[in-house]
């Protein structure tokens, strides 16, 4: 008898020596930083987006491409343009809308139209190469992982699985709380106070993003603000050159603002 709950105890122990270690979830800067890198390195993507707001929600698409191109003199020999297509539909007071943003590179054309009146309006503007840069998550994403990285303090919660893909979910806090210089630069923009990113595991880019924003000090966690899903994501497939090619469809109103 004793020699067979030896035996049974040697085969539990070198079993337990052989069976491997799960591995321990990644860094939560690290994860942000490899996210980051996955932007700096992105050509296009393609992606079905949801987004919720306290007041609103919106779903539709997006299609974001960065593009290497001769700068303008020997003191700016390249520079990166970027253009995109997002796409949301939103139900209004008129109805449901859908809105349509085309970033060609030179222009930013903004279409409007309304499904139950046909109405379609169309305003067009130069693109500036400055502005402010989104606390949230919008169309230049290399920009934002930079502020994220720069003013976020990032710890990992788990790993999970969303939308049958594998994540690291990481969440970031604020770290100087309070003042935000670049609101003060830019009125109307505004980072959160936390954030949690569902970053993959397959691919290193994010698949869900949750802000949340104090209001007041007895709100410690904030209240979620903004979150965006991703979906169907396609990354680095390649886009066909004429993808950001817009016309004003007919009987739009149009806009051009100088």
């Amino acid at each position: 008898m004793m020699r067979t709950v030896r035996e049974l105890l040697l085969v539990f122990l070198v079993v337990l020596a052989v069976s491997p270690v799960p591995a321990a979830a990644p860094d939560g800067q690290k994860v942000v930083d490899g996210l980051a890198e996955v932007l700096r390195d992105m050509r296009d993507v393609t992606a079905d987006v949801e987004i919720h707001t306290r007041n609103r929600q919106a779903s539709g698409s997006i299609v974001l491409q960065y593009v290497r191109t001769p700068g303008e003199g020997p003191d700016d020999p390249e520079r990166t343009v970027r253009k995109y297509i997002v796409v949301t539909r939103v139900r209004t007071r008129d109805g449901l809308a859908a809105i349509k943003q085309v970033n060609d590179g030179r222009y930013l054309w903004v279409e409007r139209s309304i499904a139950a009146t046909g109405e379609v309006k169309v305003i067009r503007r130069r693109v500036s190469t400055e502005g402010p840069v989104p606390g949230g998550f919008g169309p230049d994403w290399r920009k934002e992982a930079d502020v994220w990285r720069r003013k976020f303090d990032f710890t990992t919660l788990r790993d999970d699985t969303f939308d049958e893909e594998p994540v690291t979910v990481v969440e970031g806090t604020r770290k100087e709380p309070g003042r935000d210089e670049d609101a003060e630069k830019h009125p109307g923009l505004s980072l959160p106070d936390r954030m949690v990113l569902f970053v993959s595991r397959r691919d290193r880019f994010p698949r869900k993003v949750e802000l949340f924003s104090k209001k007041a000090e007895a709100e410690a966690n904030g209240v979620l603000t903004v979150s965006v899903r991703l979906m169907h994501v396609k990354l680095n497939k390649g886009l066909a050159p004429d993808t950001f090619d817009y016309t004003v469809p007919p009987g739009a109103e149009f806009v051009d603002v100088k």
